[in-house]
């Protein structure tokens, strides 16, 4: 991709991720163009319609998340604790959670088919990468024994889905959260 291609991209999919998160889903692709800073025919171009863009900004969330999850399993293999990396994790979503809801109410709004079970998706996807590195991540809190015995990724996926929107909500959810799966 060009850089400038790419750059447009990036400035789209900001804008769009930062407007429906204000605006709702009836924001004007035209809004979002403008706010983007490229001619609505560029956005029109990358993302034929709404639907399209909304699944783009999807997609992009969870490949930053799957991002930090592959950093955070990294770290896990070269000796980092494992719980201090899953609650890095989880602040680092918590940061980001307001806007994927307006994204995902968007997206069900317009049809747009959102990840629910990581497991489900296909190899190298960002949500199958996201699962996969939580994963490791929760194999390794557990056979240190700093998480439950019987914690599992439905368990996660579950107590990250009912993140509440709001601050200071966010951040005493995450400290409950890390409470509740800790271990003995």
């Amino acid at each position: 991709m060009r850089v400038d291609a790419a750059r447009n991209r990036s400035q789209i999919l900001a804008a769009a991720r930062s407007r429906i998160a204000e605006q709702g889903p009836d924001v004007s692709m035209d809004a979002i163009a403008e706010a983007a800073g490229v001619a609505v025919g560029t956005l029109y171009r990358h993302y034929p319609t709404k639907a399209d863009l909304v699944s783009a900004v999807i997609e992009d969330s969870l490949g930053r998340f799957a991002d930090a999850a592959d950093r955070a399993a990294v770290a896990v293999r070269g000796g980092a604790d494992a719980l201090a990396e899953l609650a890095a994790l989880f602040v680092a979503y918590a940061d980001q959670h307001a806007q994927d809801r307006a994204l995902k109410a968007a997206s069900s709004v317009l049809g747009v088919p959102t990840p629910d079970d990581v497991t489900r998706y296909p190899a190298g996807s960002a949500a199958h990468r996201a699962g996969a590195a939580v994963s490791l991540l929760l194999d390794a809190a557990r056979r240190a024994g700093t998480v439950r015995a019987d914690l599992t990724l439905d368990d996660l996926t579950m107590l990250l889905a009912a993140m509440p929107d709001a601050e200071p909500h966010r951040a005493r959810y995450v400290e409950l959260m890390l409470a509740a799966v800790s271990g003995p």
